[in-house]
């Protein structure tokens, strides 16, 4: 059964220890994780600290400017850098609210030291959100300012 809302945290309903790959890794290495780890987005580390996210999306707009060279590309090329994290106590109406303020589908979690420590998606929130606040949350990153 779901713990109340108000007492969890990002810490509570993040993926913690994502798989990650580096600047350096290719699009095929990152594709891979996707498959092996059943997910979507793949932070990108250097030293242990988040420096980018390559998502499934990220890499079916590459293909058709990447068309014959995409699996050997470094994920570094096409990754977004615009990452938005939260440290691990956020509470979780917070965590909705960044979602559709900052129009993102996922949340880095790091460490005071700027550690990765997990990924929170909407569907890590959505069994503790209110429909009605997540519903809005999501209208917000859809929709088009």
């Amino acid at each position: 059964m779901p713990q109340a809302q108000t007492s969890l945290t990002a810490a509570d309903v993040m993926t913690a220890n994502p798989r990650t790959c580096s600047v350096f890794s290719t699009v095929l290495e990152a594709v891979m994780i996707f498959r092996d780890a059943d997910c979507g987005a793949v932070p990108v580390v250097e030293e242990g600290k988040p420096v980018g996210i390559l998502t499934d999306r990220d890499v079916a707009l590459a293909l058709a400017e990447h068309e014959t060279d995409l699996a050997g590309l470094p994920v570094r090329d096409i990754m977004s850098t615009s990452v938005v994290s939260i440290a691990p106590d956020t509470a979780l109406d917070p965590i909705i609210e960044t979602f559709g303020d900052r129009r993102v589908r996922r949340l880095l979690v790091r460490d005071s030291s700027d550690r990765l420590l997990g990924i929170i998606g909407w569907a890590d929130v959505a069994p503790y959100a209110p429909d009605q606040r997540l519903g809005e949350a999501v209208t917000e990153v859809v929709e088009p300012r």
